[in-house]
Protein backbone atom coordinates (compact mmCIF):
# COMPACT_ATOMS: atom_id res chain seq x y z
CA UNK A 1 0.00 0.00 0.00
CA UNK A 2 1.20 3.52 -0.92
CA UNK A 3 2.17 5.54 2.13
CA UNK A 4 0.41 8.21 0.81
CA UNK A 5 -2.75 6.62 1.48
CA UNK A 6 -2.85 9.31 4.40
CA UNK A 7 -3.75 11.57 2.20
CA UNK A 8 -5.24 10.66 -0.88
CA UNK A 9 -7.49 7.23 0.03
CA UNK A 10 -8.58 8.07 3.53
CA UNK A 11 -12.34 9.40 2.70
CA UNK A 12 -12.86 6.59 0.32
CA UNK A 13 -11.45 3.66 2.54
CA UNK A 14 -13.82 5.16 5.03
CA UNK A 15 -16.65 5.21 2.78
CA UNK A 16 -16.16 1.76 2.57
CA UNK A 17 -16.15 0.87 6.09
CA UNK A 18 -19.28 2.90 6.98
CA UNK A 19 -21.75 0.31 7.02
CA UNK A 20 -20.01 -1.08 9.77
CA UNK A 21 -19.89 2.25 11.86
CA UNK A 22 -21.69 3.98 14.34
CA UNK A 23 -21.40 7.28 14.10
CA UNK A 24 -20.91 9.69 17.28
CA UNK A 25 -21.22 12.70 15.56
CA UNK A 26 -18.03 14.52 16.54
CA UNK A 27 -15.05 15.84 14.64
CA UNK A 28 -16.55 13.60 12.21
CA UNK A 29 -15.28 10.45 14.23
CA UNK A 30 -17.11 7.30 14.14
CA UNK A 31 -16.57 3.91 16.25
CA UNK A 32 -17.18 0.20 15.29
CA UNK A 33 -19.83 -1.37 16.24
CA UNK A 34 -17.84 -2.89 18.79
CA UNK A 35 -16.29 0.65 19.95
CA UNK A 36 -12.70 -0.60 19.70
CA UNK A 37 -11.79 1.30 16.93
CA UNK A 38 -12.68 5.16 15.97
CA UNK A 39 -12.55 6.40 12.12
CA UNK A 40 -12.73 9.84 10.61
CA UNK A 41 -13.71 11.12 7.04
CA UNK A 42 -11.99 14.98 8.02
CA UNK A 43 -8.50 14.61 6.76
CA UNK A 44 -6.48 17.91 8.26
CA UNK A 45 -3.79 17.16 6.17
CA UNK A 46 -0.41 17.46 7.05
CA UNK A 47 1.06 18.88 9.88
CA UNK A 48 5.23 18.69 10.94
CA UNK A 49 5.76 15.94 13.93
CA UNK A 50 8.65 15.92 15.98
CA UNK A 51 11.67 14.48 14.03
CA UNK A 52 12.82 10.73 15.16
CA UNK A 53 16.51 11.12 13.45
CA UNK A 54 18.22 11.34 17.33
CA UNK A 55 22.10 10.30 16.97
CA UNK A 56 22.49 10.69 20.82
CA UNK A 57 19.37 7.19 20.87
CA UNK A 58 18.98 4.03 19.36
CA UNK A 59 16.17 2.05 18.30
CA UNK A 60 14.31 0.04 20.70
CA UNK A 61 11.52 -0.63 19.20
CA UNK A 62 9.20 1.12 16.54
CA UNK A 63 6.46 1.45 14.36
CA UNK A 64 6.64 4.90 12.87
CA UNK A 65 7.33 5.51 9.49
CA UNK A 66 10.02 8.01 8.72
CA UNK A 67 8.06 9.06 5.56
CA UNK A 68 7.05 12.68 6.57
CA UNK A 69 3.83 12.37 4.81
CA UNK A 70 2.83 9.60 6.42
CA UNK A 71 4.54 8.54 9.82
CA UNK A 72 1.30 6.82 10.78
CA UNK A 73 -2.82 6.01 9.51
CA UNK A 74 -4.30 9.12 9.82
CA UNK A 75 -7.57 8.02 9.12
CA UNK A 76 -8.34 5.16 11.56
CA UNK A 77 -6.72 3.91 15.26
CA UNK A 78 -7.74 2.46 18.52
CA UNK A 79 -10.17 4.00 20.65
CA UNK A 80 -9.14 5.55 23.76
CA UNK A 81 -12.08 6.38 25.98
CA UNK A 82 -13.00 6.68 29.75
CA UNK A 83 -16.77 5.78 30.91
CA UNK A 84 -17.74 8.98 30.92
CA UNK A 85 -17.34 10.18 27.49
CA UNK A 86 -19.82 9.88 24.52
CA UNK A 87 -18.19 6.31 23.73
CA UNK A 88 -20.26 5.22 27.52
CA UNK A 89 -16.99 2.62 27.76
CA UNK A 90 -13.54 2.40 28.84
CA UNK A 91 -11.37 1.57 26.36
CA UNK A 92 -7.08 1.40 26.45
CA UNK A 93 -4.59 -0.90 24.20
CA UNK A 94 -1.05 -2.01 25.17
CA UNK A 95 1.60 -2.47 22.45
CA UNK A 96 4.42 -4.86 23.21
CA UNK A 97 8.17 -4.80 22.76
CA UNK A 98 11.23 -6.88 23.89
CA UNK A 99 14.69 -5.40 23.77
CA UNK A 100 17.93 -6.91 22.13
CA UNK A 101 19.68 -5.71 24.93
CA UNK A 102 19.63 -3.92 27.86
CA UNK A 103 18.52 -0.15 27.63
CA UNK A 104 17.96 3.27 29.49
CA UNK A 105 14.45 4.28 27.87
CA UNK A 106 15.07 8.26 27.31
CA UNK A 107 12.39 8.68 24.50
CA UNK A 108 9.02 7.52 23.87
CA UNK A 109 6.86 8.01 20.71
CA UNK A 110 3.17 7.94 20.15
CA UNK A 111 0.84 8.91 17.94
CA UNK A 112 -2.38 9.40 19.70
CA UNK A 113 -5.32 11.79 18.12
CA UNK A 114 -7.97 14.14 20.01
CA UNK A 115 -12.02 13.66 19.17
CA UNK A 116 -14.05 15.31 21.90
CA UNK A 117 -13.95 15.50 25.82
CA UNK A 118 -10.85 16.58 27.81
CA UNK A 119 -8.06 16.59 25.11
CA UNK A 120 -5.29 14.51 26.78
CA UNK A 121 -4.13 10.99 27.36
CA UNK A 122 -2.29 8.95 30.20
CA UNK A 123 1.07 7.17 28.52
CA UNK A 124 3.05 4.33 30.05
CA UNK A 125 6.00 2.04 29.74
CA UNK A 126 4.49 -1.24 31.70
CA UNK A 127 5.36 -4.19 33.04
CA UNK A 128 4.90 -7.82 31.55
CA UNK A 129 2.12 -9.55 33.76
CA UNK A 130 1.62 -13.05 31.91
CA UNK A 131 1.70 -12.17 28.97
CA UNK A 132 -0.50 -8.45 29.30
CA UNK A 133 0.10 -5.01 30.48
CA UNK A 134 1.58 -5.27 34.53
CA UNK A 135 2.10 -2.66 36.25
CA UNK A 136 3.42 1.12 35.27
CA UNK A 137 7.31 1.59 35.65
CA UNK A 138 6.89 4.91 34.47
CA UNK A 139 3.68 7.07 33.24
CA UNK A 140 3.15 10.63 31.59
CA UNK A 141 0.27 12.55 30.71
CA UNK A 142 -0.25 14.43 27.47
CA UNK A 143 -2.68 17.10 26.78
CA UNK A 144 -3.43 19.45 23.64
CA UNK A 145 -3.21 16.49 21.04
CA UNK A 146 -3.69 17.39 17.54
CA UNK A 147 -7.15 16.68 16.30
CA UNK A 148 -7.72 13.27 14.90
CA UNK A 149 -7.29 12.36 11.06
CA UNK A 150 -4.29 15.17 10.85
CA UNK A 151 -1.05 13.52 10.26
CA UNK A 152 1.61 13.51 11.54
CA UNK A 153 2.11 15.46 14.58
CA UNK A 154 4.02 12.90 17.55
CA UNK A 155 3.72 13.56 21.05
CA UNK A 156 7.22 12.77 23.21
CA UNK A 157 8.24 11.94 26.62
CA UNK A 158 11.64 12.26 27.86
CA UNK A 159 13.11 10.07 30.93
CA UNK A 160 15.58 7.06 32.14
CA UNK A 161 14.16 3.92 32.71
CA UNK A 162 16.48 0.80 32.84
CA UNK A 163 14.88 -2.31 30.59
CA UNK A 164 16.46 -5.98 30.34
CA UNK A 165 17.02 -7.82 27.03
CA UNK A 166 14.51 -10.64 26.30
CA UNK A 167 12.06 -9.18 28.70
CA UNK A 168 8.56 -7.70 27.06
CA UNK A 169 7.40 -4.85 28.06
CA UNK A 170 4.46 -2.55 27.07
CA UNK A 171 3.48 1.01 26.00
CA UNK A 172 0.24 2.06 27.05
CA UNK A 173 -2.32 4.22 26.37
CA UNK A 174 -5.35 4.83 28.14
CA UNK A 175 -7.40 8.06 30.07
CA UNK A 176 -6.87 8.53 34.00
CA UNK A 177 -8.49 11.20 36.53
CA UNK A 178 -8.06 14.34 34.70
CA UNK A 179 -9.59 13.11 30.81
CA UNK A 180 -12.37 11.22 32.52
CA UNK A 181 -14.51 12.43 29.99
CA UNK A 182 -12.24 11.69 27.19
CA UNK A 183 -12.17 9.77 24.06
CA UNK A 184 -9.10 9.81 21.88
CA UNK A 185 -7.69 7.29 19.19
CA UNK A 186 -4.71 5.12 19.09
CA UNK A 187 -3.55 6.04 14.99
CA UNK A 188 -3.11 3.09 13.76
CA UNK A 189 0.96 2.68 12.01
CA UNK A 190 2.01 2.39 8.80
CA UNK A 191 4.82 0.89 8.96
CA UNK A 192 3.42 -2.86 8.95
CA UNK A 193 -0.01 -3.25 8.34
CA UNK A 194 -0.07 -6.96 9.47
CA UNK A 195 -2.14 -8.11 11.93
CA UNK A 196 0.19 -8.73 15.22
CA UNK A 197 -1.12 -9.68 18.63
CA UNK A 198 -1.25 -6.45 21.65
CA UNK A 199 -3.66 -5.98 24.71
CA UNK A 200 -6.90 -4.64 24.60
CA UNK A 201 -8.31 -3.15 27.59
CA UNK A 202 -12.23 -2.85 28.31
CA UNK A 203 -13.49 -1.64 31.70
CA UNK A 204 -10.32 -2.29 32.87
CA UNK A 205 -9.67 -5.92 32.00
CA UNK A 206 -7.28 -6.71 29.84
CA UNK A 207 -7.33 -9.17 27.00
CA UNK A 208 -5.26 -10.21 24.38
CA UNK A 209 -6.15 -9.23 20.71
CA UNK A 210 -4.85 -8.54 17.26
CA UNK A 211 -4.53 -6.37 14.56
CA UNK A 212 -2.67 -3.55 13.08
CA UNK A 213 -0.59 -2.37 15.89
CA UNK A 214 -0.70 1.46 17.20
CA UNK A 215 2.05 3.97 15.91
CA UNK A 216 4.55 4.38 18.80
CA UNK A 217 8.46 4.40 18.96
CA UNK A 218 10.92 3.67 22.10
CA UNK A 219 14.44 4.87 22.02
CA UNK A 220 17.13 4.42 24.77
CA UNK A 221 21.05 4.51 25.24
CA UNK A 222 22.82 1.03 25.66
Amino acid sequence: MNRLRSLVLCVSVLTFFSMAMFAAGKNQASVSKDGRTTYTTRVSGYLPGIPLNDASVQVIYNTISTYPLARYWCCSGWTISAQGSIIGTQFADGMPFTPSANFNVTKIVVGVGYVTGTNGVTVSLNSDNNGLPGNPIASFDLSNLPAFGSCCVLEIQNGSVPITKGTQYWIVVTTGPKTSDTWDAWNQNDTNETNQTFAFQQNGVWSLTSGILGSFGVFGTP
